[in-house]
């Protein structure tokens, strides 16, 4: 599935973008924290496609500052409206967490943990990886940056290790060298990947514009 982030400063806006991804996109992630204000029900009862409501953290490479019980506030508030994912972050504290697994149920989580800065060395993204699927969430997403093309490829081996184990992972590189890794990760069974509405509307590094993912995909499967 190709995933289309919606970067917009309001309501409006974020409706007018998800009218134009919807002929293009699987599902929508509307990123909260990019947001200077938002009415989660109208936004989620206007999505044509299934939507992931994220509030993303300076920390892991987003805008968001808030702290953590209005973050908890927002994906609750979120889940209440009908949103079928939120995503959670691995680095918020537990205490944090739970409400939101309380409020949710696993399957309607998406734990994710970025590397902003590199890509760790395997053993590392796997006993990350263990550790986030051992919360229960319904997918675990981990994201890292790619400084080399062969990065891609400690990334892309996870997503066979996640089939072992049972678990939907969402799992690629960032950065230019990780473009690649960004289509290979749906021909090798992740669950999704991201693309931007349009060139210039790219919500992290290494994005490609989600008419010429699709074509990409295509070509390859």
């Amino acid at each position: 599935m190709i995933c289309i982030p919606i970067m917009a400063p309001d309501t409006a806006g974020a409706i007018e973008k998800m009218t134009e991804a919807a002929s293009i996109a699987d599902m929508m992630e509307i990123r909260l924290d990019v947001m200077e204000s938002f009415d989660l029900k109208k936004i989620i009862q206007a999505a044509a496609k299934p939507v992931i409501i994220t509030y993303r953290s300076k920390k892991e490479g987003g805008k968001g500052l808030a702290r953590y019980e209005t973050r908890v506030h927002h994906l609750k508030s979120a889940i209440a409206a009908g949103a079928d994912f939120v995503d959670v972050e691995f680095s918020m504290p537990q205490i944090y967490r739970q409400e939101i697994f309380k409020a949710a149920g696993c399957n309607k989580v998406i734990i994710s943990k970025h590397f902003s800065g590199n890509t760790p060395p395997k053993d590392r993204i796997e006993d990350t990886f263990e550790k986030m699927a051992a919360t229960g969430a319904g997918i675990v997403k981990i994201v890292t940056y790619a400084k080399a093309p062969e990065d891609n490829l400690r990334i892309l081996d996870m997503i066979p290790f996640a089939k072992r184990l049972g678990v939907n992972i969402i799992a690629f590189c960032m950065g230019r060298s990780g473009r690649i890794s960004r289509i290979f990760t749906l021909i090798m069974g992740g669950y999704l990947s991201f693309a931007s509405l349009e060139e210039g509307q790219e919500s992290a590094s290494g994005q490609i514009p989600a008419r010429e993912m699709k074509k990409l995909v295509e070509m390859l499967s």
